[in-house]
């Protein structure tokens, strides 16, 4: 075979190879087309390119990132808690009688805790006071028997300075004079005027027989101011008991457990005259 012969043959022989790779082409073409409009139609059009990765510090990716809806019930649980009209009520119940509104609410312990503490306030007042007024008529006995003077009805002041001086005399000397003295010195006439004004007399009149009678005197008075004292004390903490019977009422207001008591007061039907009160009671 010439040379022209096998140019020829080897060029037809080609041409047969590129006929039968096109079609190989197309097909593998056509095959990822119908690929990418498949997965276009099930997750989107393909990215040209991938994203960069996002970096930075967390307030940067907080903000990147998308936002979620706030819940609603922890948006609530939130919330501080109003002053509603079960709530007020709550609180007026307590601060009337301490444990009343824990009765309402069913916390039955923490009402009989607060009911014993008021109950054991209140006793102990009273017996203050009954101290207090024993130990004030012994002192006034005391100044009758052994001074002289009926302290009956007589105001504090008188009392005190009856405790304060062994006589009437050392009080005039002590007091009535130096305000005498200081205010009209060098004038004899209007200082002699002053002391007869102010000076002790008649029923205003005492004398101490003894230093024991008179430092008895003295003791008792202390003793029942210490019981007056006593009884303030007393009421103080009757206040600060209704204060936390009130706070801790109204932290539970709202939702009421176990067996409740409730106090009703209010007229008997349409006649305003009449009254009527009602415990009731539910589980």
């Amino acid at each position: 075979m010439s040379f022209l012969s096998r140019a020829a043959a080897s060029a037809l022989l080609a041409g047969c190879c590129v006929a039968l790779a096109l079609p190989s082409t197309s097909a593998h073409a056509a095959i990822a087309a119908r690929s990418d409009v498949s997965l276009a139609g099930e997750f989107g059009p393909a990215p040209s390119q991938p994203a960069a990765p996002v970096t930075g510090s967390a307030l940067a990716l907080a903000a990147l990132a998308p936002h979620a809806e706030p819940d609603a019930g922890a948006a609530l649980a939130d919330e501080p808690p109003t002053l509603g009209g079960e709530r007020a009520r709550i609180l007026l119940q307590s601060l009337t009688v301490p444990g009343w509104g824990q009765a309402t609410l069913g916390r039955n312990t923490a009402a009989v805790v607060f009911a014993s503490i008021e109950a054991c306030i209140w006793t102990s007042f009273v017996a203050f006071k009954v101290q207090q007024s024993m130990r004030t008529d012994s002192y006034v006995r005391t100044a009758r028997t052994f001074a002289g003077i009926d302290l009956s009805g007589r105001d504090e002041s008188f009392r005190r300075t009856v405790g304060q001086y062994p006589s009437s005399d050392s009080y005039d000397l002590y007091v009535v004079y130096r305000d005498a003295a200081n205010l009209w010195y060098g004038n004899p006439a209007e200082m002699d005027a002053y002391i007869q004004e102010h000076s002790l007399r008649g029923n205003d009149v005492w004398a101490w027989p003894t230093p024991e009678s008179y430092t008895l005197y003295q003791e008792q008075r202390k003793q029942a101011q210490r019981a007056g004292l006593r009884a303030n004390t007393a009421l103080g903490l009757a206040v600060a008991n209704r204060i936390v019977s009130a706070l801790h009422a109204a932290r539970y207001a709202g939702s009421p457990t176990g067996h409740a008591m409730h106090i009703e007061v209010g007229p008997s039907g349409d006649d305003l005259s009449g009254g009527r009160v009602a415990l009731t009671t539910h589980f």
